[in-house]
């Protein structure tokens, strides 16, 4: 809810299975990896300093959205291990692929 209040718009061109009849394009986009590691993160340590995720697949568009605008909302810099390179994100929500993902 925090993030649509803020201007968050779910991307679905990122959802790469069929949705079934009980699900929302919200519901498949948050449970991502990285998103419910953040999350998990902020519900063990409500002010972290820095915010580490690793994951072995590349990051989608949504995510990488929404984790700038989640830097930049809790003032605290994230950073993304994928597939390809690591994600900085610092809270003026850039980050340090130059959205090149």
């Amino acid at each position: 809810a925090e993030l649509k209040e803020n201007g968050h718009q779910y991307d679905s061109r990122w959802i790469t299975r069929e949705i079934n009849d009980d699900e929302s394009i919200e519901s498949v986009l948050c449970g991502h990896n990285e998103k419910l590691a953040i999350a998990f993160n902020f519900i063990q340590q409500p002010i972290p300093n820095l915010i580490p995720v690793t994951k072995n697949l590349r990051i989608c568009g949504d995510c990488h959205s929404t984790v700038k605008l989640i830097a930049k909302r809790r003032q605290r810099p994230i950073i993304i291990r994928d597939a390809n390179r690591f994600h900085h994100f610092d809270i003026s929500e850039q980050c340090s692929c130059q959205d090149y993902f």
